[in-house]
C-alpha cells in the first residue's frame, strides 16, 4: 500500500540553498530573465541597478552580512553523492566551495527545523563569523540524550539565543564552546529565574550524606560554568523578579559583565535601608557592606555595570529603587527606565529631571544625552522639591501628634530626596546666596527658585493684523518668575502682557537649550506650579491664542 503524501519527510533545504534563493548565484539565469521580462513589459517601472545588485550579491565570497530568516533551512549542507565525492577527491562541500571568508554576521532565526548540531557543522566554514543570531527556534537547545558540544567557534563574539528553549547556564555551556564570546542574548525564554544548574528532584529522600554529596556535585558543576569574557548580557522579555537570584548566577558565570539588559521583566523594587542610603548620600564608603556577609554583598554584581536597562518593568514603582541603583552602580553611565510606573502622577519631563538629579554619573538616559545644562536644571528642581517635601513632612509630624493612631492609614510610597543636602551644598552659590544681579537662577527663600523665562506669543502676528492699534505688539518677553508660580497666575500675567483672556490661552514649554531636540510639554493644569512641570531656568513658554483662526 503506497504511503500517503503527508508521511513523506520534508525536503532538505541547506544553508547554500537559502543563500542562492535569497541572494542569487552566478548561474541564476531565471532571476535575470524575470527581471528583464518585467522591464520589457512595463516601462513605468524601472529597476535601477537591479541586475547589477543581483550580480554583486551572487558573489557569495564577498558577502559580509547574510540574513536568512524563515527560509526553511533544516540542514547545514547536502551530503555529496558517492560519484560526486569521488570526482571531487572527497575534499570539499558546497559551503567550502562558496568560500564565504568575509561573512561576519549571520541571522538564521525562525528556521524552526534547524538544530544546533547542524549550525555547528556550518560555523567552521565561516572563519570570520563574529555575530550569530538563532532566534525563535523553540527547540534549538532542547537536546535529547547525552549533552555534547554542538557549536564550537574560536572567533564568535556575539550570540543571540532569543526564544530557543534555554533552561540553564550549565545547559548552554555544555552545548557551546565559544571562548571569545563577549555578548550574549537570552531574551524571551520564559525564565522565572536565572539558573546555573537545574537540580533534578531526588527519586527518594535519601540520607543526609547523600544529600550533601549531591549538593557538592551540583556546586562543582556550577563552578565549571563560566563565560569569562562576556561583557554584555541581555535577559529581556522574561519573568525574572529576584535581584539576589540574578546576582548569584551572574557573579560566578559572568565575572567581566559591564552591561545588563533586564527590559520587560517582573523585577521587585530594590529598597535599601534608609540609614544606609543616608550614609551613602553623605559620602561615606560602604566597603564593609559589600564584602562577604554584608548587606550589599548579594548585589555586588551591579558594582561594575556601566549600562543598566530596566525599561517596561511595571513592578518598579518606588523611587527608592533609583537610590539603590545610585549606590550599587557607582560607574553607571547609561540607564533606561519607564517613568510611567515609577512616577505615575508626574509628566515625562519632570520624571526625567528627577532621575537625572538622582543619578549623578549617568550621561545617557533613555537614549537621550544628559547635557550639562539639563543636569543643572534637574538638580535645582530636585533641591526645590526636596526642601518642600521636608517642610511638609515637618508639618505632617506636628499634626500627627493630635490624631488618633488607630485612625492612621498606611500612606502610599512617597518620593524620597536623599541628595537634597548634598546638592544644596553643591549649588549654595545659586540656591542659598543673597540674590545678585545677573544671576540666571536664584532664590529669595529656601523653598523656591527664581527662573528666567521667555514668553513667546506663537500667533502674535495674527493679533497684530487684527487691529491697527496692535501694530507694535511684542511677541517675545523675558520675565523673572518663581518656580512656585501656578499656571493660573501665569495666565493672569500673560493677560496683562499680551491681552489674551485666560480661557483662550493654550500654554506649553520647552527648555531653552537649542542643542536638545525635544517636544513641547503642555501646561494644562492651572493648579500646578512651574516647578511641578519642571520648567527650568532659560525655558521658553509658548503662548497660543486659541480664539484666533
Amino acid at each position: 500500500m503506497p504511503s500517503s503524501p503527508s508521511s513523506k519527510p520534508p525536503p532538505s533545504v541547506s544553508f547554500m540553498d537559502a543563500v542562492k534563493q535569497r541572494y542569487g548565484s552566478a548561474d541564476d539565469k531565471d532571476a535575470e530573465e524575470s527581471l528583464g521580462l518585467a522591464l520589457a513589459q512595463d516601462r513605468k517601472w524601472e529597476f535601477v541597478g537591479a541586475l547589477k545588485t543581483r550580480e554583486k550579491q551572487s558573489r557569495h565570497d564577498r558577502l559580509a552580512l547574510v540574513v536568512l530568516r524563515n527560509c526553511g533551512i533544516n540542514v547545514a549542507m547536502h551530503e555529496p553523492s558517492a560519484a560526486a565525492a569521488a570526482s571531487a577527491g572527497g575534499g570539499t562541500n558546497e559551503v567550502q566551495e562558496a568560500n564565504m571568508t568575509r561573512l561576519e554576521e549571520l541571522d538564521l532565526s525562525e528556521n524552526t527545523a534547524l538544530s544546533l548540531t547542524e549550525v555547528g557543522k556550518l560555523v567552521p566554514h565561516l572563519p570570520r563569523l563574529k555575530t550569530l543570531q538563532l532566534c525563535c527556534i523553540p527547540n534549538l537547545l532542547l537536546v535529547k540524550g547525552p549533552t555534547t558540544v554542538a557549536l564550537s567557534s574560536a572567533h564568535l563574539s556575539k550570540l543571540v539565543l532569543n526564544n530557543t528553549g534555554f533552561r540553564s547556564l550549565a545547559q548552554l555551556r555544555a552545548l557551546v564552546e565559544v571562548p571569545q564570546l563577549k555578548e550574549l542574548h537570552l531574551d524571551s525564554n520564559k525564565l522565572i529565574s536565572l539558573d546555573v544548574v537545574i537540580t533534578p528532584p531526588p527519586a527518594s529522600p535519601g540520607t543526609a550524606e547523600e544529600m550533601v554529596a549531591n549538593d557538592s556535585a551540583v556546586g562543582a558543576a556550577a563552578g565549571e560554568v563560566v563565560f569569562p569574557h562576556v561583557t554584555t548580557l541581555s535577559l529581556s522579555h522574561n519573568e525574572l523578579s529576584d535581584w539576589r537570584a540574578i546576582g548569584a548566577a551572574i557573579v560566578h558565570v559572568f565575572p567581566a559583565l559591564t552591561q545588563l539588559y533586564l527590559t520587560d521583566n517582573k523585577l521587585e523594587d530594590l529598597i535599601l535601608p534608609e540609614a544606609l542610603v543616608a550614609r551613602a548620600a553623605a559620602g561615606e564608603a560602604l566597603t564593609a557592606e559589600l564584602e562577604d556577609g554584608g548587606v550589599l554583598q548579594p548585589y555586588r554584581y551591579l558594582h561594575p555595570l556601566t549600562l543598566l536597562c530596566l525599561k517596561d518593568n511595571t513592578t518598579l514603582c518606588n523611587t527608592r529603587t533609583v537610590d539603590a541603583v545610585r549606590i550599587l552602580c557607582p560607574q553607571l553611565a547609561t540607564f533606561r527606565i519607564t517613568y510611567s510606573s515609577l512616577l505615575p502622577t508626574w509628566n515625562e519631563a519632570s520624571s526625567r529631571m528627577y532621575v537625572v538629579a538622582a543619578l549623578p554619573t549617568i550621561t545617557l538616559l533613555n537614549r537621550g544625552t544628559v547635557r550639562q545644562k539639563e543636569r543643572l536644571d534637574s538638580e535645582m528642581l530636585y533641591i526645590q522639591r526636596g526642601l518642600l517635601k521636608r517642610q511638609l513632612d515637618q508639618e505632617t509630624r506636628g499634626d500627627a501628634d493630635n490624631v488618633d493612631a488607630s485612625a492612621a492609614v498606611t500612606p502610599p510610597p512617597r518620593i524620597t530626596y536623599p541628595l537634597v543636602d548634598v546638592l544644596q551644598e553643591k549649588h549654595k552659590d545659586v540656591v542659598l546666596a543673597i540674590q545678585r544681579d545677573g544671576d540666571t537662577a536664584m532664590t529669595t527663600g529656601s523653598n523656591y527658585v527664581m527662573l528666567s523665562v521667555t514668553l513667546f506669543f506663537v500667533n502674535g502676528y495674527a493679533a497684530a493684523a487684527a487691529t491697527s492699534s496692535s501694530s507694535s505688539l511684542t511677541v517675545k518677553q523675558t520675565q523673572k518668575l518663581p518656580s512656585t508660580l501656578t499656571v493660573a497666575k501665569l495666565k493672569a500675567l500673560i493677560r496683562q502682557i499680551f491681552q489674551i483672556k485666560p480661557v483662550n490661552q493654550r500654554l506649553s514649554y520647552r527648555s531653552g537649550d537649542d542643542g536638545v531636540l525635544e517636544s513641547q510639554t503642555p501646561l494644562d493644569n492651572e493648579l500646578e506650579t512651574l516647578g511641578y512641570y519642571g520648567v527650568s531656568d532659560g525655558a521658553i513658554v509658548y503662548v497660543e491664542d486659541a480664539s484666533l483662526r
